[in-house]
């Protein structure tokens, strides 16, 4: 069925870059661009004032909400509490047309939007961009109220062990946290929790200290999976913790260990009587950077569904920048599978390799990030030396296995910055060792060496 576009209005007073950013994040997270196409702000709107946004939304109807967009909760952002006018009205192009301006004056801030805009975000200097702070104490309290609702996730996985997805779901309900899968993934990277190949069970990883670069003359470490009170009063009585929320709060917090003899400490918890068992894994982020394969060996790795018969689906292939239906699979790259008749969504996101006639199952970024390399698309990545930050445009996401490499080298989720995501302290031989077998660019250009 075809869809129309119509408007929802709102007034907001605020920082409209800030208000750009965070919506265009929400969208890119959810995959609900192909319902949420662009975003037109009223001319001449500036900090600290109020102005008027409009978010268009495509539909089978003016007013109806999507499904996707609707299980998201990018509606429920801070942005969207004041509507433009009272009551549920929408608006048409024609009727928002004098205060937003021409239709090419419009920024589509969002996704899809012609690929060759694409490229003008990704090759924009990536360490420009001042990673977003919160802007009042308010902002602040509900991350560290956030945190600790993640850090009792924790608690609570630790203690149990191990479970169904089921379990999993029904704890975040519990502590009211929203779309599960995306924090088992969160979870993941942060080496807190393992999964079972077909997602149905989760464990939690055992207690480890993993080695992070640092300048200083101590050795850093983070703590990474099972985790309680008790635990971390035990660790208080041989160093000093330190704790830092990660940058949405979305994750539990860090744990920091500095140890100016590691072998003392060791020693220490080793002829407590407190029975915790707590392992040194060294560098990780190295060690990983090392072992894992390249990526077509990876993609050899990857879970082959079989007995697809492509007639009885529905199908949608991703053309880098969005999914387009089409009849049937031909060329290798990403699709969507739907069961035939009325669906909400993809039944399977999978990658068909033409040559072997395979199905493949993996990460949905794995999958889009496989899918680019396929199509020929150019994968870049800027890297700071000064600062050891590396740069990946969000639209080139790393396959999950080689992200985690990025996160343990600091312990924190990417920081998310205009179109990039943001990961620190991420050694340069690091960064050699997984561009070469991800076939990704390095570049220096905007570095301060």
């Amino acid at each position: 069925m075809t869809r129309v576009r119509w408007y929802k209005g709102y007034k907001y007073k605020g920082n409209p870059k800030e208000l750009v950013e965070q919506i265009s994040k929400k969208v890119q997270e959810h995959y609900v661009s192909q319902y949420i196409p662009l975003l037109r702000i009223e001319k001449g709107a500036k900090s600290r004032k109020e102005f008027y946004f409009f978010l268009a939304i495509e539909s089978e109807q003016i007013g109806a909400i999507p499904p996707d967009v609707n299980t998201s909760n990018l509606l429920q952002l801070p942005f969207f509490k004041f509507p433009a006018v009272r009551g549920d009205f929408n608006f048409t192009y024609e009727q928002i047309k004098p205060m937003v301006g021409a239709t090419h004056d419009v920024h589509d801030y969002t996704n899809p939007i012609p690929y060759q805009l694409i490229q003008k975000v990704i090759y924009e200097h990536p360490f420009d961009f001042t990673p977003l702070s919160p802007a009042n104490d308010v902002l602040l309290v509900e991350i560290q109220s956030l945190s600790h609702c993640y850090e009792q996730l924790l608690y609570w996985l630790s203690a149990f062990g191990s479970g169904t997805w089921e379990s999993f779901k029904k704890a975040c309900d519990v502590l009211n946290l929203k779309e599960p899968k995306k924090i088992l993934r969160r979870l993941r990277l942060l080496g807190h929790i393992e999964t079972s190949l077909n997602g149905l069970r989760w464990s939690t990883a055992p207690t480890t200290l993993v080695k992070i670069a640092s300048k200083s003359d101590c050795q850093k470490f983070i703590l990474c999976g099972q985790r309680n009170i008790n635990l971390l009063r035990l660790l208080e009585q041989y160093t000093k913790l330190e704790f830092s929320n990660q940058a949405t709060g979305e994750a539990p917090p860090c744990v920091y260990l500095q140890l100016n003899d590691p072998a003392i400490f060791f020693n220490l918890l080793q002829h407590n009587s407190s029975g915790y068992s707590l392992t040194n894994v060294g560098e990780v982020s190295k060690h990983l950077a090392s072992i894992l394969p390249t990526l077509e060996a990876w993609k050899q790795s990857l879970r082959n569904l079989q007995g697809i018969v492509p007639s009885f689906y529905e199908w949608k292939y991703f053309d880098r920048n969005n999914f387009v239906e089409c009849l049937f699979p031909t060329e290798t790259g990403m699709y969507q599978m739907w069961k035939q008749g009325i669906s909400t969504r993809p039944f399977y996101t999978l990658f068909y390799d033409r040559e072997s006639d395979s199905w493949l199952q993996g990460d949905w970024y794995g999958l889009r990030f496989l899918s680019l390399q396929y199509n020929g698309q150019e994968c870049i990545v800027y890297y700071d030396v000064n600062t050891e930050r590396l740069a990946v445009p969000i639209l080139q996401r790393w396959p999950e296995i080689y992200e985690r490499v990025l996160v343990l080298a600091s312990g924190k989720l990417p920081i998310f910055q205009s179109s990039y995501l943001l990961y620190d302290n991420v050694q340069l031989e690091v960064v050699c060792q997984l561009s070469n077998k991800l076939n990704v660019k390095v570049s220096k250009e905007f570095t301060y060496a």
